[in-house]
């Protein structure tokens, strides 16, 4: 088989994992089952495109086989709205929604344990049963939506009223009549689900993902910020206990790297969660990372499974010939894959889609070699600023102004001074940042890097590379070479 046929008989799979049905065929394994679930791992972290929602899925299609209760909890279209209305006035801020918090994952708890055939009836089943029963009815799902949706904030604190038949068991007069209130309610209920918990040894899992669906709508708001926080000290709390009961059951959170790293402006605190943090990192950094890197592992899986025959022949670079290809950059040749990677933040969803524009590109003009490319990297550049518009609204509105801005930087490096001098020449009243701010964002976001030139080179500092690097005023700039032809085609 010729490379163009391998190309575009090959599904790259969609660039949003989330929505990538057929994902379980050619997902990539860096051993996460360990690392996140049996390792004490509770916070998932990574930027966006890197995978969160891929893993996600993942762990939750594990569920047969690992013999594990698994809750996917999804926030995409939850009531946020609604519950940031429901603090709790026992709590100081930042804390104020733990009891909302904790109340969902105790009540997923014991929905959990209701349903699992293979619990064992402790002594303690009957009166979750019950609770379940009354609470939520016969309809279980989604009920960190429907919590939320029931739950009012009174003088009294949070009541929430139950959905069930109402029955005149002894047990369901301790966990509903006696317990009205959320608070006394979840003193109850962790007791039972901790026991039971101890008592079985079942596996259970609950896994929150897309908390950051939300950001755009909620970036000035502080309560947005606090709510995580609460949801965060009420796992890290929960699983710290249910560690020393059950160390075969967790709560998970995945979140974007770039929301939890604003928590330690609003509560010193969350330093603590750091121990208990995998951070999702695709990054190409040594000479020697470029041996077999795990984004090119991904593109041969991906490939392998739409063509059986390229199986263990590195099919990426079979398709990707540098000798057919003749790609330049600063004027050597280098290997696609480099050339691409160089284009991309070190993201499997970046990656993806400029190979999906490639192979459209190719089945428009009938070839594969440097001209494909190039045609593919004007609308991978274009959806990739699309991609940052869209990181970047929720902190300076006008993405339009800023772009602008950064065409007129041009493909060479650049000073701090003439980065000033176009910012106040173009008039950008519309960023409400000032130059030096607004240097160090675009650095945070990898849209710039420092460089430094030196007998063996140019040498790169950015964010991409060590996510701990900050920006550097007295060193010159430069533009990601990914946004280059979608600025000036933009």
């Amino acid at each position: 088989m010729n490379a163009i046929t391998a190309l575009l008989n090959t599904d790259f799979g969609n660039p949003d994992a989330l929505y990538d049905y057929n994902l379980e065929n050619y997902f990539y394994d860096k051993e996460y089952w360990k690392k996140i679930v049996t390792e004490p791992a509770y916070f998932i972290l990574g930027r966006k495109g890197t995978g969160k929602s891929a893993i996600y899925n993942w762990i939750k299609n594990r569920e047969p086989e690992k013999a594990m209760v698994i809750s996917n909890l999804s926030f995409k279209s939850f009531p946020f709205q609604k519950l940031l209305k429901l603090s709790d006035d026992d709590f100081s801020r930042p804390n104020q929604y733990q009891s909302i918090w904790k109340y969902i994952i105790l009540s997923e708890f014991a929905k959990q344990i209701v349903l699992d055939e293979n619990n064992k009836k402790t002594s303690y089943y009957n009166e979750l049963y019950e609770f379940v029963e009354f609470k939520f009815g016969k309809n279980l799902r989604d009920l960190h939506s429907k919590i939320t949706t029931h739950t009012k904030k009174t003088e009294l604190g949070l009541q929430y009223k139950g959905l069930g038949p109402k029955t005149n068991s002894e047990s369901t007069i301790q966990l509903d009549d006696g317990f009205e209130n959320i608070s006394e309610i979840n003193d109850r209920l962790e007791e039972l689900i901790l026991d039971n918990l101890n008592e079985s040894q079942r596996p259970y899992l609950i896994q929150f993902d897309q908390l950051d669906d939300n950001y755009t709508l909620y970036i000035d708001s502080k309560k947005y910020f606090e709510s995580l926080i609460s949801l965060f000290k009420v796992i890290y709390s929960l699983n710290s206990t249910i560690l020393g009961l059950n160390k075969n059951s967790k709560i998970i959170a995945y979140l974007r790297s770039d929301i939890f790293n604003q928590f330690s402006s609003h509560d010193p605190d969350s330093a603590k969660f750091d121990y208990h943090t995998y951070k999702l990192n695709w990054t190409i950094i040594n000479k020697n990372d470029w041996h077999n890197p795990a984004l090119l592992q991904l593109m041969n899986v991906r490939i392998e499974n739409s063509i059986k025959e390229l199986k263990g022949t590195g099919s990426f670079n079979y398709i990707f010939n540098k000798k057919f290809i003749k790609l330049r950059e600063n004027g050597r040749p280098i290997e696609p894959f480099k050339y691409m990677i160089h284009r991309t933040f070190h993201r499997p969803r970046d990656l993806v889609q400029f190979c999906i524009k490639i192979k459209e590109q190719a089945d428009n003009l009938n070839k594969l070699d440097f001209e494909t490319i190039n045609a593919a990297e004007k609308e991978y550049s274009t959806w990739l600023i699309d991609e940052l518009k869209n990181e970047i609204s929720p902190i300076i509105p006008s993405t339009d102004t800023l772009f602008s801005l950064l065409r007129t930087m041009g493909t060479e490096p650049f000073t701090s001074g003439f980065f000033k001098k176009k910012y106040f020449d173009t008039g950008n009243k519309n960023i409400n940042k000032s130059p030096e701010a607004l240097l160090r964002y675009l650095y945070e976001l990898g849209i710039i890097s420092n460089i430094s030139f030196g007998k063996n080179g140019a040498g790169i500092y950015s964010i991409i590379r060590n996510d701990k690097s900050r920006f550097d005023p007295k060193m010159k700039a430069v533009l990601h070479s990914g946004l280059i032809k979608g600025l000036y085609t933009y």
